[in-house]
């Protein structure tokens, strides 16, 4: 059973059921989200940052210089997502399922919200054509609005390290949902079967189209997942209510 918030996210992307493995994202993406991909060779930060200068899109990126292996850009519920063409086909394919789990995370799903919350009238605000009045401010919901251009590149220091326990937790979600994209948890589980860890993450890489690294680390995931929780004696009690 998949977590809920996965469920969500999954709808959301607005993407059939996969039919057959490896799934091919690129046709999906760009027929039911309306995605436009940018594949560049050795992708840098620099890169991005000229693609968006010399069309006239103003937004900060990332001043010091790094490869990249994919970035999400997005606005009014569109995106560009580049991806780094001299990678392998199975590092492309997770790095553009990556991108737009992001996308459906940071930028769909918060707009969808924000629109239930505040209606139709929230939508300038949104897409950067209109100030937000002082209530829309003052709501508890405005902070986690995504407003105009959205560069989604993950924030890290000069030598690659990450530096933010939030943006390890955007990470992980973007990867969870990207694993779910293109292996789904249930076809995944049934792959791995009773095989020894490293036998699993060979069958799931094959199967889906994986990177050795990446199936052992779902592999690894779906395995915690498979274990009961901690005993609990308020939870066998009915107490552990929250």
């Amino acid at each position: 059973m998949t977590e809920h918030w996965l469920e969500e996210a999954v709808a959301a992307s607005r993407l059939p059921t996969p039919q057959a493995f490896p799934r091919n994202l690129t046709s999906e993406v760009e027929r039911y989200l309306g995605v436009t991909l940018v594949a560049r060779p050795r992708l840098t930060s620099e890169s991005v940052r000229d693609w968006l200068a010399r069309r006239r899109v103003k937004h900060r990126v990332a001043e010091t210089p790094r490869p990249l292996f994919g970035c999400m850009v997005a606005r009014q519920g569109r995106a560009v997502l580049f991806l780094d063409s001299a990678d392998s086909i199975e590092e492309q394919r997770f790095t553009l399922a990556h991108e737009v789990a992001h996308f459906v995370l940071d930028h769909l799903l918060p707009r969808s919200w924000a629109l239930s919350v505040f209606g139709e009238s929230i939508r300038p605000v949104l897409d950067k054509t209109r100030h937000p009045t002082p209530n829309e401010k003052l709501s508890s919901h405005f902070s986690q609005i995504p407003i105009g251009v959205q560069v989604k590149l993950m924030e890290r220091g000069p030598s690659g390290t990450i530096r933010s326990t939030k943006v390890l937790h955007a990470e992980r979600r973007a990867d969870r949902l990207a694993y779910e994209l293109l292996a789904p948890s249930a076809l995944a589980q049934e792959t791995l079967s009773d095989l020894p860890e490293e036998e699993g993450a060979a069958e799931l890489a094959a199967r889906f189209g994986l990177t050795r690294a990446a199936a052992r680390e779902y592999a690894q995931m779906l395995l915690l997942l498979r274990r009961p929780p901690p005993f609990s004696l308020a939870r066998m009690l009915g107490g552990d209510r929250r």
